[in-house]
């Protein structure tokens, strides 16, 4: 018995002893979890990350652009934003599937404006995933859409370009009176005055003052006879705000009133419409409600005159019932059912100019303001990619042309300044379209692709056969309005 029980004594202590033997014969440590979960993401973790990642601004407020180029391996991306310095539970995650190539895009539009951070992670096609690459951002702001722009598009350095191209280019010895140049003296003294470069105004004055008031100068003004001459009655008033001389004032008012005026040779048609208390120089056609309003304005600013203002936002309400179609664009007459580019321009540019210094309890008003409106979101339906309008605005296969855009983004910028229209969505058209624009302008600050003089016919390709032309004024003058309009407060 008691060698039975000595037999048992020595097995227990064999096997301590074995079991001890073992334990310390190794350098294994029982892993922990934080270990399990450390080979679990080395496991997960194996992809290569994104190269070159870049997140920047585009021309659009509140938007921002994510390139990237992937790793081989990669057939997708996770790209993730929040607001910088928001919890991580409130970022917005978008899975991007890899098409073909190596490099990848992806656009944010943000709500709220801020620094947003932007986080990629390339994943294959088994769920693995890269480490996360971050890079931030800020978009720009809603309101500064038509304030801060690029280098090399700034309206004050473009606007006193193209000033100075009409002094250095208008001929002193062969003066022109046509409506471009009105509209493009129009523009320098507007914005040489919006400015306030007193040196670059006295200079305009000088040039003008020496053509249009020297002596035997008086045989160079047109006859009041037509809408496109009494425009010309336009400049010596907008120069009258500043100079208070008579002889501006007295000239600029002759072709106002003379547009209202009945001259004794006139036609049945033009006694008809003076009997109906429009001009007698009325025609329906699509440039007219500029050329009517441009000088007619100017005599209500100048002189306090109700009647000058009151008649010409009739006669519009006039022109919008016979030639505004019902999406919002014009033909250029009512027998040329066609939606010319820079016709519609004037028309547009019309509109704003009355507008803008229509009183408020003008009964008209409600109805013009609806209209331009009206036009404004037809345009944003018809606007290309890049921001141009075609010289047929609704036929997608017309060329771009830069009058008619130019006059177009003068309307919109106006209209959002004013408060009339979306400050973002047409601060945002009127934006890309100047800057697209500019890209026309070559380096004699001429612009390109401007439709030539057009008469109304009622013939498709006539107006698709219509010469481009280089440095026409009926381009020039638009883009001047722009820098302006961009420059001042309205």
């Amino acid at each position: 018995m008691r060698s039975i029980q000595y037999n048992l004594f020595s097995s227990k202590w064999i096997m301590l002893f074995l079991l001890l033997f073992f334990s310390c014969g190794t350098d294994d440590i029982v892993p922990s979890d934080e270990d399990n979960k450390d080979k679990e993401e080395d496991k997960v973790t194996i992809m290569p990350t994104v190269e070159d990642l870049v997140i920047t601004s585009t021309e659009k407020p509140n938007e921002l652009q994510v390139a990237w180029i992937y790793p081989m391996e990669a057939t997708s991306v996770e790209v993730s934003y929040l607001l910088e310095g928001e919890d991580e539970d409130k970022a917005v995650r978008t899975n991007i599937r890899r098409s073909t190539g190596n490099k990848g895009s992806f656009f944010i539009k943000v709500s709220k404006h801020g620094t947003y951070v932007v986080t990629v992670v390339a994943i294959d096609n088994y769920g693995k995933r890269s480490k996360e690459t971050k890079a931030s951002a800020t978009p720009l702001h809603e309101d500064a859409v038509l304030t801060i722009f690029p280098e090399g598009s700034d309206p004050k350095v473009i606007g006193k370009r193209l000033t100075e191209r009409y002094i250095r280019t208008v001929d002193g010895q062969n003066p022109r009176v046509n409506y471009p140049y009105v509209c493009t003296w129009l523009g320098s003294f507007w914005f040489a005055r919006t400015i306030g470069d007193e040196q670059l105004y006295n200079r305009l004055l000088a040039r003008y003052d020496d053509i249009f008031f020297s002596s035997g100068s008086s045989s160079l003004y047109p006859a009041a006879n037509h809408v496109d001459n009494n425009v010309f009655g336009a400049v010596p008033l907008e120069i009258y705000k500043t100079t208070g001389a008579h002889r501006h004032l007295d000239l600029g008012l002759h072709y106002a009133d003379t547009q209202w005026e009945l001259p004794s040779n006139a036609t049945q048609t033009q006694r008809d419409w003076h009997e109906q208390g429009y001009s007698w120089q009325t025609r329906i056609w699509i440039d007219d409600m500029f050329m009517i309003t441009a000088v007619q304005a100017q005599a209500y600013q100048v002189t306090g005159d109700r009647k000058y203002i009151d008649r010409t936002a009739n006669e519009m309400v006039m022109y919008l019932d016979h030639i505004q179609r019902p999406n919002g664009l014009f033909y250029h007459t009512p027998a040329v059912p066609f939606f010319w580019g820079r016709g519609n321009g004037w028309m547009a540019v019309g509109m704003v100019e009355l507008l803008r210094i229509l009183p408020e309890e003008n009964p008209d008003k409600p109805r013009i303001e609806e209209a331009y409106k009206l036009m404004m979101r037809s345009l944003l339906q018809y606007q290309a990619d890049d921001g141009m309008w075609r010289q047929l605005i609704d036929d997608p296969a017309s060329w771009k042309e830069t009058s008619g855009t130019a006059m177009f983004t003068y309307a919109m910028i106006v209209g959002v300044k004013k408060g009339w229209i979306d400050k973002t969505t047409y601060g945002a058209a009127a934006r890309q379209a100047w800057l697209t624009l500019l890209t026309y302008l070559n380096e004699d600050d001429n612009i390109r692709e401007v439709c030539e003089g057009t008469n109304a016919r009622n013939d498709y390709q006539y107006y698709l056969d219509r010469r481009r032309v280089t440095g026409d004024l009926h381009g020039q003058a638009p883009l001047l309005w722009c820098a302006n309009a961009l420059c001042s407060d309205i």
